[in-house]
């Protein structure tokens, strides 16, 4: 986590247009109305918490982050809007057993070195019928595309398509499992994945 302490304080500067993007349109995939406890997975400087407080105003909203230096910009961006915020990694909930109605999770899955087990450590959290809103960046058509990514992010594991984050939702346990691309900028685009735990 070394890095994203370092990036913190920069890092709205260098990707929160994106960061504002993605987070919209992972918000824009939970349903319209009250959402109980929404936990976000990753949630870096707390760009979608802070969207979220705007439109689940009487949500319980938690955020886990392992990285000091982002947890500390979160802090400071979420003062007074009731955020609980967690040091702890994707793959390693501090939750317990079915305590939250939904997860988001935004550019984090390249990260894991396993996903299938984190995206069942996410269902082991989520109540029964909550639901799971992931979004990672995906292959933008260009040759070479996941080489110039490994290039510019040295942590880095993987990148997968759309239909690959389809088929881990599928594997992990996950019901009425929907995919699809979308745009975030010029170069990145988005894939986005939505699942229901049983």
């Amino acid at each position: 986590m070394g890095a994203y302490d370092r990036l913190a304080a920069t890092y709205d500067r260098q990707w929160g247009r994106s960061a504002r993007t993605t987070a919209r349109e992972v918000l824009a995939a939970l349903p319209p109305v009250g959402i109980g406890t929404l936990l976000d997975v990753g949630c870096g400087t707390g760009t979608l918490l802070a969207l979220a407080r705007e439109r689940f105003p009487d949500g319980r909203l938690i955020g886990a982050e392992p990285s000091a230096g982002m947890r500390g910009v979160a802090a400071r961006t979420l003062t007074g809007r009731g955020v609980t915020l967690l040091a702890c990694p994707a793959e390693a909930l501090a939750l317990p057993d079915a305590s939250v109605d939904a997860l988001t999770c935004l550019n984090v899955l390249h990260y894991l070195a396993d996903p299938l087990a984190t995206l069942r450590e996410w269902r082991r959290v989520l109540r029964p019928s909550g639901i799971l809103v992931l979004q990672d960046y995906v292959p933008n058509g260009l040759p070479g595309f996941a080489r110039l990514a490994a290039l510019n992010d040295r942590a880095l594991v993987r990148v997968y398509t759309v239909p690959e984050l389809a088929a881990l939702l599928e594997a992990a346990g996950f019901r009425e499992v929907t995919a699809r691309p979308f745009r975030i900028d010029l170069f990145w685009r988005g894939g986005l994945a939505r699942g229901l735990r049983p």
